[in-house]
């Protein structure tokens, strides 16, 4: 090699240390990194929150079922029926059933009212008079507490007369509206 070829190398290595490789290698090798390091950390944060989404999604989905069951029970536990008049025979006859299985014998036995709806919701309240000893009186309040169908007292009369209680009852129960009533 001549002293110029080295000359010219010379000259050459001075200008890629003094200006490429501080000017324009190293910027670009350091903005790779730290694009590398960036997108790394944001794959650590997508992976954090994706791991956060999965236990979400497990809690939500546990709670989903958790209401689906509990509607299904609601649903078990409301009157059911296409119009008014057999969602009240309903009524009325699970009320005579406990009844006849707990000794009471009806003196009166009202209708059910079956007019009270609101909105997406039917109220029927059965209205009855009977006797009873403070025994069968305390099986049929236990009875309608312990049916199937979702029922509730509203209204208890009890008067005492020569070791009988004369009784006045209401009975509430729920149903849907039916479809024709709901438009």
């Amino acid at each position: 090699m001549t002293t110029q070829e080295k000359r010219l190398l010379k000259i050459l290595l001075g200008i890629f240390f003094l200006y490429i490789l501080p000017f324009q290698l190293y910027p670009f090798i350091s903005n790779y990194y730290n694009d590398y390091m960036t997108s790394v950390q944001k794959l650590n944060k997508d992976i954090e929150r994706y791991k956060k989404l999965s236990k979400r999604a497990e809690y939500w989905e546990k709670t989903y079922k958790d209401t689906k069951q509990v509607e299904k029970q609601i649903n078990a536990g409301l009157l059911s029926g296409n119009n008014r008049e057999l969602i009240g025979a309903k009524m009325q006859g699970i009320v005579k059933r406990l009844a006849q299985r707990t000794g009471i014998r009806f003196k009166t036995l009202d209708p059910p009212d079956t007019s009270n709806t609101t909105g997406q919701w039917l109220l029927v309240i059965q209205s009855m008079q009977f006797e009873a000893t403070s025994y069968t009186l305390m099986r049929f309040l236990q009875a309608i507490e312990n049916a199937r169908i979702h029922l509730k007292v509203t209204t208890l009369d009890v008067r005492a007369r020569k070791k009988k209680l004369n009784c006045k009852v209401r009975i509430t129960g729920f149903s849907r509206a039916p479809a024709a009533e709901e438009n």
